[in-house]
């Protein structure tokens, strides 16, 4: 589990200021929490978590001398494409979170055909210690015309976690590659008639 050091912040400290100052501002929430905990990282901190975190991870956070089971909730963006502030949910061993889980396709490479991925998250509820943060899903043996549902995937069948996204939804599909061919006899013809046009009306 990922291990974040980041500090408490005066609720009065502006995000913007902060973000000059190399500072990302992030925030600490849970039911078990009696309120809100406002935090602030490094900027360099912020995107080496976000390097090796997605979005629905399990992590701990350390506050000093504190430390919380928390998940990574969400993570904004400024228009520039630089983390503007991280949210994190506080997690307890016995209470069951809504999450999500990422979906990675191995074995595109060796499938004749094109690989479309239609769906590459899935939500689902579950405990802490169950808690998925990405699932690998197998393409190569896919020929064109076949798919994977989520239903089809082991994940959906683990009676540990519930899965709140359809399962008849379509993870992955293979269709035919479309194949462009260009038509030069045509077009020599085209420009053949041209010429000879163009040999008349000298005439």
């Amino acid at each position: 589990m990922f291990t974040v050091q980041v500090e408490k912040r005066e609720l009065h400290s502006k995000g913007k200021q902060l973000r000059r100052q190399g500072i990302i501002p992030a925030v600490l929430y849970g039911k078990h929490l009696e309120e809100s905990v406002h935090l602030k990282m490094s900027q360099q901190e912020a995107e080496q978590l976000l390097k090796s975190s997605a979005i629905g991870s399990k992590l701990e956070l350390k506050i000093g001398k504190e430390k919380h089971m928390a998940m990574l909730k969400e993570a904004t963006y400024t228009p520039k494409r630089t983390v503007e502030h991280l949210c994190f949910q506080a997690l307890k061993a016995d209470e069951i979170v809504n999450s999500i889980t990422h979906v990675i396709l191995i074995g595109k490479e060796k499938v004749d055909g094109l690989v479309l991925q239609t769906l590459d998250e899935i939500s689902y509820r579950a405990l802490p210690s169950n808690m998925v943060e990405r699932i690998e899903v197998n393409v190569e043996n896919l020929t064109v015309g076949e798919n994977i549902k989520v239903s089809d995937l082991p994940f959906s069948r683990n009676e540990d976690v519930e899965i709140l996204t359809p399962l008849d939804s379509v993870v992955v599909t293979v269709s035919a590659r479309i194949e462009h061919v260009v038509e030069t006899e045509t077009a020599e013809e085209g420009a053949e008639g041209e010429e000879v046009s163009a040999d008349n009306n000298e005439a």
